[in-house]
């Protein structure tokens, strides 16, 4: 038998979900095991990180300790992989960019309804917060890319099989609506006429045709501005794309492609009525996006 490839994996800001979807390939865990080595995380007990020949990055980076680990996992790992959207664009949790960590701080130990005579932990031996939130490529190269909030177990081991074999990960370029298989009536046809006036959510109306694009419906979908690997899970089960998958290759800014996508659908102030299109559009990729740059320039976010 061919000496295995060698293996690291770890989770940095995260929920663990991404090494979750990994243990639910079950029986197609063996065609990895046969190949890979194991030889780091959290699922043995194992505590310094050796030389490997890939590094699985779960998590995006948010306090010191994702940072040391991180850079870590990158001198000792020939290829390194981001491993979920965390790690891709930042996912949900690069959300708290739009408010200062002080504010982050206050709000989880202090102001919450439950807490009695709350106080910010100020330990040492704690990883101090960093003042946002980044992506892992943020920080060290990456060489290849898992989106997926989690990724589809599929898609894991396909990627796996592809490094460990000598091959390139594919990487998906297309984005979530070439995967959909919703019927565009509307969508794909020019015209004069506006396709709805307003966005709702997919709880204010009474009936959802299960064969029609949710855009041409008047439902927000994120389908235009996000990714394709998921093979439209939610939409093919009358959801629709909450954007897990992070934006669309060589596209940066997920919100933003949002809005252009429902400026060319909408009347003018059509989204003045949608409650919170920045939590919508950059719910899963806050961190890679210029929204949060160009905020902190003109000090619309607080930073520091």
């Amino acid at each position: 038998m061919a000496e295995k490839v060698s293996m690291a994996t770890t989770w940095l800001q995260g929920c663990s979900g991404c090494h979750m979807s990994l243990l639910d390939l079950h029986k197609g865990l063996t065609d990895i095991i046969e190949l890979v080595d194991i030889k780091y995380s959290p699922i043995i007990d194992i505590k310094e990180i050796p030389q490997v020949t890939v590094g699985l990055i779960e998590g995006a980076v948010s306090n010191e300790e994702n940072e040391v680990i991180l850079k870590q996992f990158r001198e000792r790992s020939e290829i390194l992989i981001a491993f979920g959207t965390c790690a891709c664009s930042g996912g949900i949790t690069g959300l708290r960019n739009l408010v200062s960590r002080e504010a982050v701080l206050q709000c989880g130990y202090v102001d919450t309804p439950t807490t009695v005579d709350g106080k910010i932990p100020s330990d040492p031996v704690l990883p101090k917060l960093k003042k946002e939130v980044k992506a892992i490529n943020h920080v060290v190269d990456v060489d290849y890319y898992i989106p997926g909030c989690p990724p589809l177990a599929v898609n894991i081991k396909e990627a796996l099989l592809d490094v460990v074999e000598g091959r390139e990960i594919k990487q998906k370029t297309r984005n979530l609506c070439e995967a959909c298989g919703r019927i565009k009536e509307k969508m794909l046809v020019a015209q004069r006429d506006f396709l709805s006036d307003e966005v709702v959510s997919v709880h204010e109306l009474d009936h959802i045709d299960d064969k029609l694009c949710f855009l041409e419906q008047g439902v927000l979908c994120m389908g235009p501005a996000t990714r394709e690997g998921c093979g439209a899970l939610c939409p093919s089960a009358n959801v629709p794309c909450r954007g897990c998958q992070g934006p669309p290759h060589g596209i940066y800014d997920q919100g933003a492609k949002l809005i252009n996508c429902l400026s060319s659908i909408l009347p003018a102030g059509g989204m003045m009525f949608q409650e919170d299109i920045v939590g919508v559009g950059y719910c899963h990729s806050m961190p890679v996006s210029r929204f949060s740059h160009i905020s902190k320039q003109k000090g619309m976010v607080p930073n520091e």
